[in-house]
């Protein structure tokens, strides 16, 4: 995806924020910056997590110091690495924890997860059904994420916070207290 075009395609899709995560990777503040600027948004809300891959699914993580990102050797035990990026002060979301090939087993019910991705473009429909009926079984909030990995599927999904967000502790405290639902109705 074309990084320069973001901005742009999210605020068409009348988005207000976003999250950049890479996998075993956080941008650079500068960069975001830059982005911003290029975008003539230099107040857009963007920001940077990071997707790790764990043993059994992936976790998308939010809040963790760049600084430590090598820390988080892909292939760990989720428990393990969810426990470490939450004693770093971040936010752990299970992504497309549903999807054939990456789902999680049955300890995703005993895992201190802020939240439960239910719905995005790299979920087939019946993947999204049991993500909801997940999240709905384990007690865990549901998010509903873009995941995306081309432009036109910037905005397809978002999630709505309850609370203006303005920084990465912002995005932290509101899945950490359950402030936020996804946009449009789940069915």
């Amino acid at each position: 995806m074309d990084a320069s075009k973001l901005i742009p395609a999210a605020l068409a899709a009348g988005l207000d924020g976003v999250v950049i995560t890479e996998h075993h990777h956080i941008w650079d503040p500068a960069e975001l910056d830059a982005l911003c600027k290029e975008a003539g948004e230099p107040n857009f809300l963007l920001m940077a997590g990071f997707e790790y891959t764990s043993s059994q699914g992936d976790i998308l993580i939010y809040g963790l110091p760049r600084e430590h990102v090598e820390e988080f050797v892909p292939g760990q035990a989720p428990e393990k690495a969810i426990a470490k990026a939450k004693e770093l002060g971040a936010a752990c979301v299970a992504a497309h924890p549903t999807r054939d090939g990456m789902s999680f087993d049955e300890r995703i019910f005993d895992m201190p997860l802020d939240a439960l991705e239910v719905r995005s473009v790299n979920l087939k429909d019946h993947e999204q059904r049991l993500a909801a009926i997940l999240a709905k079984n384990a007690s865990i909030p549901p998010v509903t994420c873009s995941d995306a990995h081309r432009l036109k599927d910037v905005g397809a999904y978002a999630t709505e916070f309850l609370d203006p967000l303005t920084s990465m502790t912002d995005l932290k405290d509101a899945l950490g207290t359950g402030r936020f639902r996804p946009a449009g109705a789940l069915a």
